[in-house]
């Protein structure tokens, strides 16, 4: 049985999407088998993934309002990693899902119906507190939260925190937080290694990753060309620390 793991922060641009395809394909390279669950209306997630959202009829939208199977959404990509795909259409869910019974069981429900099919199962979550991360929350058993090395992204930190102790408390009490990531880390600038000494001292208590997310224009440029970050012809430092989280969460299970 998978596990799986959310990417949040509410604070848009930390690089959640990235993070969340790279580490997809870092433990696909790893013979695990993984599904890449795009939640985020932006459809961030699935176009990095090489697929065109608005060229698409059914996504994750067709699953939690129409019952459409998921199996039927799901869609095979070339980096070796499985997708559940979302476009546009998803804009309306936050208002849909509070009409309906058990809304914040919806996409539960759905990752339920593949969930033994895969080693990892993870969301990309939208830049927000609202229901379709909730849903996130609820359906799965660690978050990961990308931190990019800025003082605004350490203040929206402290509000998913806070979230996830309501969510743990009211809907999920299994969900843990794996730890902190932090991303964009520019080795130019005292700026940064401050954000991570902060890091360290108000999130005491939450595991920080040993490694960071280097500032390089070359994740622009490889998401712009639908790759992951490792098909680039420079070496870019940023993109082991995927690599080692990969090696981490197999190793450990999730603990």
């Amino acid at each position: 049985m998978a596990l799986v793991i959310v990417l949040a922060n509410q604070k848009g641009g930390v690089g959640k999407t990235t993070s969340t395809y790279n580490l997809g394909v870092a433990l696909a390279d790893i013979d695990q088998r993984v599904l890449l669950v795009d939640l985020d209306p932006q459809a961030g997630l699935t176009f990095c993934a090489g697929v065109e959202p608005d060229d698409l009829e059914k996504t994750i939208y067709n699953c939690l309002f129409r019952n459409l199977p998921v199996n039927e959404v799901i869609i095979s990509t070339e980096y070796g990693v499985d997708l559940l795909p979302a476009n546009i259409d998803l804009s309306i869910a936050e208002m849909q899902l509070l009409n309906v019974p058990a809304r914040e069981r919806r996409v539960t429900k759905i990752i339920n119906e593949v969930r033994d099919n895969y080693d990892f199962v993870l969301i990309d979550s939208q830049p927000s507190l609202g229901l379709l991360t909730l849903n996130a929350l609820t359906a799965a058993d660690r978050v990961i939260i990308p931190v990019s090395c800025e003082y605004l992204s350490v203040r929206g930190t402290v509000a998913l925190l806070r979230f996830v102790a309501k969510v743990r408390g009211q809907l999920n009490s299994k969900i843990q937080v794996l730890g902190l990531l932090p991303t964009m880390f520019d080795t130019r600038t005292n700026h940064a290694r401050e954000i991570i000494a902060i890091l360290k001292t108000q999130f005491h208590d939450i595991h920080l990753f040993p490694f960071t997310v280097n500032r390089s224009i070359r994740f622009s440029e490889a998401a712009a060309q639908r790759k992951p970050i490792f098909e680039s012809k420079v070496q870019v430092p940023g993109a082991l620390a995927y690599r080692e989280l990969a090696r981490q969460l197999v190793k450990k299970g999730g603990e």
